[in-house]
Formats: structure tokens, C-alpha cells, sequence
């Protein structure tokens, strides 16, 4: 089991290259981009960053300029986490509780958190998780925000949020 998250997470790693956004376009460009133009939330971002990285057309329209790629856009990788955090909430949730788990090692691998900053990372994950999880309501987006904050109060964690 922990082998197959491990596997997912390096997937989500090394495929979010074709799922970064570019230019504020939280799906990236691509075909997908051009079907779910003008659609919001998390549901319409998913499928459109999935039919710009299954279809293979983002390469093509950011060296020809098409699908409303921009090769000199400036590429950022913000709903990366929001989307494996929605993906993974519930256990996510359980692991935070515990302080460890090999869904919190992958949140934080997204994180970019260093091997020698993880303790930290997986400590204040389970001492914050009352304020991160407030509710049974709460979604993607408040999570990483929470999540975010925490951290920002963490001197050697602050350095991860950008």
C-alpha cells in the first residue's frame, strides 16, 4: 500500500507538468483549457487539466501559440495541492489526526517539504488539526489555507508557502 501512494504521488509529481497553470488558467492551456473555458470550480479544473495532459496537445499549442497556450506565460503550480488534498480528504484527515502516513508524506513531497523539515511539517499538521478540520464541511481550499497559515507561524515551515 504504501508503495502504490508513493507511486501516485511521484506520478502527481512528475505529470504536473502538464497540469501547471499558465497565465492565471488554473486547468493550464490545452484543448481543455478551450473546452471548459469560462466553467470555475475544482470539478471543471480537474477535467480540464486532464484532457490537457491525456490528449497530449499541450506541447503542440505551446509551440505553436494555439489553444490558448503562451510558451513566455509564467507557469505556476498553485491548485496542484488543492487538488490531491480534495482527491485524498478523507484519508488526509485521519493521517493530520495522527501526525503521520503516507498521505501527509505525499502532501508534503507536493509541498516540496525537505526530508530534514518533515517531523515539523507532520508535528504541527497533528497539533493544528482541530483548526484545519473545524468542520466536516470544510473542503480543498480551506485545508490549504489553514494548512498554509499554520505554517507561515513556523519559522523553518514559512518557507514553504508561496
Amino acid at each position: 500500500m504504501k508503495q502504490i501512494v508513493k507511486s501516485a504521488a511521484l506520478f502527481l509529481a512528475v505529470s504536473s507538468i502538464s497540469t501547471v497553470s499558465f497565465a492565471g488558467e488554473g486547468s493550464g492551456c490545452g484543448l481543455g483549457q478551450t473546452v471548459f473555458k469560462g466553467q470555475s470550480g475544482l470539478m471543471a479544473n480537474v477535467l480540464a487539466a486532464t484532457t490537457n495532459g491525456t490528449a497530449g496537445n499541450q506541447t503542440f499549442g505551446l509551440t505553436s501559440g494555439t489553444s490558448g497556450c503562451n510558451a513566455e506565460a509564467v507557469v505556476k503550480n498553485d491548485s496542484q495541492r488543492e487538488i490531491f488534498v480534495a482527491a485524498n480528504l478523507d484519508n488526509l484527515s485521519q493521517e493530520m489526526a495522527q501526525g503521520h502516513g503516507d498521505h501527509l508524506a505525499s502532501l508534503a513531497a507536493i509541498m516540496k517539504v525537505e526530508s530534514k523539515d518533515e517531523a515539523a511539517f507532520y508535528s504541527l499538521a497533528q497539533n493544528e488539526f482541530g483548526n484545519i478540520f473545524k468542520s466536516d464541511a470544510v473542503d480543498a481550499n480551506h485545508i490549504m489555507a489553514s494548512l498554509d497559515s499554520a505554517m507561515l507561524q513556523d519559522q523553518n515551515l514559512a518557507k514553504y508557502i508561496h
